[in-house]
């Protein structure tokens, strides 16, 4: 189809649109990392129960995304995942408004559930309207918009707690949800048939047939599975502790420290545009996946574990992290690229479902590490970890990067698709 033509920017309307559906997905993602000690001292929990609030996104995530990929895979993109948002725009202003921890667990996970569309949408219209050799860099540059909207989340929002108070800022993501939501059915809509594609829609036994199929082959559990857990780093510090660590330990402010840790954000993202390219012109994913994770480790471990870094230092090791851990793109389409044709989406949601599933275990578990060695120190309300206790549990960083590099290494490079 000629660049241009209708339905070519049908399609690249379509494709933003899911793109934004994961921005918006990631600026709910890490909300709770710049409001961490106003949490904690508002409903009065601990660590571990803080970590547990904001997991409950990653679970909720994780839960939908088999469900979400069969949708998808039958329906199309357009209306689930509009009906969604307006499911995650309702959970919150439930947390906007709720004093009780228990309602804002529920506002929490349906702010995952609504969130667990866009992704997989993105990579949907993608495999729809596109021809394949385009498939890495279109999902390296929605990856890449998606993660922007993590360092909005930290940069923008953590001004807008400061200012207004979290309460407003998240009343600010209940209505910009609803305004994507009412975009995604007036643009998306019911699915129209991809490029040269006339055969009626899929049923759904046809669909997870073709899924079961994928999903006994085990190089997609080692390609899927290695990238989750190479990126429980992302989701402990650069989504969770990172920024109240940088406050305390090298007494920086908010806005300053959630600048530091949204680098790792900018970087994935556009370290996720540069490998989808570069992996589309090579015709390999394998190669530069495992070189971007030994990257990627070095840089954040030199970051947590080598004393008296000044915070440019810091910031530029946690860019270059970031950049080299986008590569965890390449995950996708190396599990698109295993399975049958007709199941890709429901792989894709496979893959996207175990990375949550990532941030659901490591963020409640680094919350626990903490309070197991807390020493009892609290500040205005909020629990405060001495420098031991958080370098104990930032060992979940090595952990997670040599299993993840691990499975990866075991697993088979898969060649471009022409």
């Amino acid at each position: 189809m000629p660049d241009g033509s209708p339905n070519l920017t049908k399609a690249y309307i379509a494709w933003a649109l899911g793109s934004l559906g994961f921005y918006y997905a990631w600026f709910h993602r890490v909300l709770p990392s710049v409001m961490v000690d106003r949490l904690m001292a508002d409903f009065a929990v601990s660590g571990a129960i803080l970590g547990t609030l904001s997991a409950l996104y990653f679970y909720a995530y994780a839960a939908l995304q088999l469900p979400v990929g069969a949708m998808v895979d039958r329906w199309g993109p357009g209306v689930p995942y509009a009906s969604a948002l307006i499911l995650a725009a309702l959970g919150s202003a439930l947390f906007a408004t709720t004093s009780s921890i228990e309602l804002a667990y529920l506002g929490r996970i349906m702010i995952g559930i609504g969130c667990a569309f866009g992704w997989v949408a993105a990579l949907k219209i993608i495999a729809l309207y596109f021809p394949p050799a385009r498939f890495a860099m279109l999902s390296g540059a929605g990856m890449c918009i998606g993660l922007s909207g993590g360092f909005s989340g930290q940069m923008i929002a953590g001004t807008m707690v400061d200012a207004f108070g979290w309460r407003v800022t998240m009343w600010g993501m209940a209505a910009a949800g609803t305004v994507l939501s009412l975009a995604v059915f007036m643009l998306v809509g019911r699915r129209g048939p991809a490029v040269g594609d006339s055969a009626p829609p899929l049923t759904m036994k046809e669909i997870f047939t073709s899924f079961g199929i994928a999903l006994r082959q085990l190089q997609v559990w080692l390609v899927a599975g290695g990238g989750a857990i190479a990126s429980a780093p992302l989701f402990v510090f650069g989504s969770l502790w990172g920024i109240p660590y940088l406050m305390q330990f090298h007494d920086l402010s908010r806005p300053h420290a959630a600048l530091l840790t949204a680098m790792m954000l900018i970087g994935w993202g556009l370290g996720a545009l540069f490998s989808g390219w570069l992996s589309d012109k090579v015709g390999q994913r394998r190669r530069p996946l495992l070189i971007g994770l030994f990257i990627a480790f070095a840089a954040l471990m030199i970051a947590i574990y080598v004393p008296d870094l000044s915070p440019t230092v810091i910031g530029a090791l946690m860019l270059v992290n970031g950049l080299a851990s986008g590569v965890i793109v390449l995950t996708y389409a190396m599990a698109g690229d295993l399975a049958p044709e007709n199941a890709r989406g429901s792989t894709f949601a496979f893959a996207n479902m175990l990375i949550i599933l990532s941030g659901a275990i490591f963020q409640p578990l680094s919350g626990w590490l903490l309070d197991l060695n807390w020493t009892g120190i609290v500040e205005n309300g909020a629990r405060v970890y001495d420098l031991a206790t958080y370098e104990t549990m930032f060992l979940i960083v090595p952990a997670t990067y040599v299993i993840g590099i691990a499975m990866i290494m075991m697993s088979r490079n898969t060649e471009k698709t022409t």
